[in-house]
């Protein structure tokens, strides 16, 4: 038959909450991290742009 955790061992429906629960925490963790990423790139490419703008050899060709 079936073995009847002792009451210091979880139960499989408590070792899947508690992996479900840190999965979540985790992606949590992760789509901050990239929304945070993304704004701060954001913020990089504008500066790009206003330094090519105000570049006084805009029309000249450029070593990138």
């Amino acid at each position: 038959m079936t073995q009847r955790p002792t009451p210091e061992q979880p139960s499989r429906l408590q070792r899947a909450i508690s992996f479900l629960i840190c999965a979540h925490l985790t992606l949590r963790d992760v789509t901050a991290a990239t929304d945070h990423a993304a704004k701060l790139l954001q913020k990089v490419q504008a500066a790009w742009r206003n330094w090519v703008q105000a570049s006084p050899h805009r029309g000249e060709p450029r070593w990138t």
